[in-house]
């Protein structure tokens, strides 16, 4: 009975390897099969023309060694981001697929129209990932995802990557498709995306896009992105520089020719955290603590680190300044009604019985409202000097 029990053992063993080696074969084939017949977008970029139709273009990787071009460039109009697909897809002997976009990008004109009916297409497509980075682009996605770029390879991977480094180093917010409708459908702020440009045989980040709900209406820089992200939450990344008279510290900057005797600081933020308080109801006034630490990496004149007195002169310069640049921001987005910043959000949460609140009223609000600053900044002694 031993001798049986093992026999059936033994057999049974050999039929689950033969069972396992035939899955795996099966769906060897298979993978290899899809990937054969099936193209993988990786960014896709959408033009508004005079007539209202919509030009969509898809950039993805070749997969045959023999073709000339490492990417192939497939253009459509349509009315919807979905007949735009079928019409590539009537362009190409590969299914194509949406899976692999990386970013999405929309022409300056097209955003300035209105952009929620076409991410909210994408939004509900479930074969693509939430994750997808939105831009703005300066100009025709369709001239620049055509443009023969020598050195980017795959421009859609490439952008991709610009964005996600850039993000990385704190140098501007995050904006996927998934924050981007957050902060859309949320009653107290405004959306944003990263806004694109091409600069000569290259492509740069020129700042971030500001939307009044689904609809773009201006930029800010990076160093202004820095400053929002300054009011609103902890980071350990970014850098910051800026230029303060050489005649706080008592010195004059080697170079005469430099404007007004300025001395350019820059400084690397070891860590920062923020606190708001909302003083007063109405109008509103919100109080921002910010407390910075950071370590100073460049300035143009030499100085005695060392020197208690100076670095307090130079914590005070800092302070001064990161004060005057809130409050210039400030004044900027009241000038174009957005509230990137979620100002808007902080007051519903604090004040009771605001949940029902418009995102008309708040803007109402926030054109009445004032923002105190406080800005408190620790200098760490090192850097370098010119």
């Amino acid at each position: 009975m031993r001798h049986d029990r093992k026999n059936r053992m033994s057999l049974f063993k050999r039929l689950l390897v033969l069972w396992c080696s035939g899955i795996l074969i099966v769906t060897g084939c298979s993978d290899r099969q899809i990937f054969d017949e099936t193209g993988l977008s990786t960014a896709v970029g959408y033009d508004l023309l005079k007539d209202g139709k919509i030009r969509g273009t898809s950039i993805m990787p070749s997969i045959n060694p023999e073709a000339r071009h490492k990417i192939q460039i497939l253009s459509a109009i349509g009315e919807t981001s979905k007949g735009i697909r079928d019409q590539i897809n009537l362009q190409s002997d590969k299914r194509v697929l949406g899976g692999q976009i990386r970013v999405a990008l929309y022409s300056e004109k097209f955003a300035k129209h209105g952009l929620g009916s076409i991410i909210d297409t994408l939004y509900r497509d479930s074969s693509l990932s939430s994750r997808i980075y939105l831009c703005v682009f300066a100009g025709e996605t369709y001239d620049m995802l055509n443009y023969p770029y020598s050195e980017e390879g795959n421009i859609g991977i490439y952008l991709y990557r610009l964005i996600e480094q850039n993000i990385r180093g704190e140098k501007i917010p995050s904006s996927t498709m998934h924050e981007f409708f957050r902060a859309y459908y949320e009653k107290g702020i405004d959306p944003f995306m990263p806004y694109i440009e091409k600069k000569g045989n290259e492509l740069q980040i020129k700042g971030i896009a500001l939307f009044k709900g689904d609809r773009y209406v201006t930029w800010i820089t990076p160093k202004e992105a820095f400053l929002i992200k300054l009011m609103h939450g902890k980071f350990s990344v970014g850098s910051y520089d800026t230029s303060v008279p050489a005649s706080i510290f008592g010195e004059s900057p080697k170079n005469h020719s430099t404007k007004k005797d300025q001395v350019q600081l820059v400084f690397d933020t070891i860590s920062s955290h923020s606190k708001i308080d909302l003083s007063q109801v109405s109008p509103p006034i919100f109080d921002i603590h910010l407390h910075l630490r950071a370590r100073i990496l460049e300035l143009t004149i030499p100085l005695k680190l060392e020197n208690a007195k100076m670095m307090k002169i130079m914590e005070k310069a800092l302070e001064k300044e990161l004060k005057k640049e809130l409050e210039k921001l400030i004044r900027k987005l009241k000038s174009h009604g957005v509230d990137p910043t979620g100002f808007g959000s902080i007051y519903r949460s604090k004040r009771r019985g605001m949940a029902d609140m418009t995102q008309a009223e708040w803007r109402k609000m926030f054109q009445d409202a004032t923002f105190r600053f406080h800005v408190k900044s620790t200098i760490i002694r090192n850097g370098v000097m010119d």
